[in-house]
């Protein structure tokens, strides 16, 4: 099988676990659920030649098992320095940019308290994410993309907007 149609099915995993998980109001199912995506994900990346993604996603996929347990602030940054890190060992052009400032927002917002915040960082991130995959062109990573940001924002809005106006005036 063609590393391109393997990558695809790969992250057909993602995009599955993906349209599910962003709508889960548990914040360490949620976490869960990411991890695991980001495990295909990651080797999604790396069948399309994009070891900065690849590694990326792969670590990323221990970090939101971390972030499940422990929210310490040196724990996001010493994410952030193991993600700098992956992406100045691999880089490969304007692609590890991107990865790595979406890795950013994704990673400030899985180690917060607020459900809020995580999603809003989920939403910037997943965004870059898109542009990154529609510069790799990766069909179904595009639609993953898509998919988790939509998702995110339903998310966001079902649980902060919507609840926000059914509340009953005072």
């Amino acid at each position: 099988m063609p590393d391109f149609l393997l990558s695809q099915l790969l992250v057909s995993v993602t995009l599955i676990i993906e349209c599910w998980a962003m709508q889960l109001k548990n914040k360490n199912t949620l976490l869960a659920a990411l991890s695991v995506s980001c495990f295909f994900n990651g080797f999604h990346y790396l069948l399309l030649n994009q070891p900065t993604a690849g590694y990326i996603f792969l670590f990323s996929s221990l970090r939101f098992l971390i972030s499940i347990k422990f929210k310490f602030q040196w724990l996001a940054i010493a994410s952030l320095s193991v993600s700098l890190l992956i992406t100045v060992s691999t880089y490969s052009g304007l692609l590890s940019i991107i990865g790595f400032v979406a890795t950013i927002f994704i990673t400030v917002g899985s180690f917060s308290h607020n459900d809020k915040f995580l999603r809003s960082m989920m939403i910037t991130g997943g965004s870059l994410w898109f542009v990154h995959n529609l510069i790799l062109w990766t069909p179904v990573g595009i639609l993953v993309e898509t998919i988790f940001v939509g998702s995110s924002c339903v998310g966001y809005y079902r649980y902060y907007i919507a609840k926000k106006a059914t509340k009953p005036l005072p």
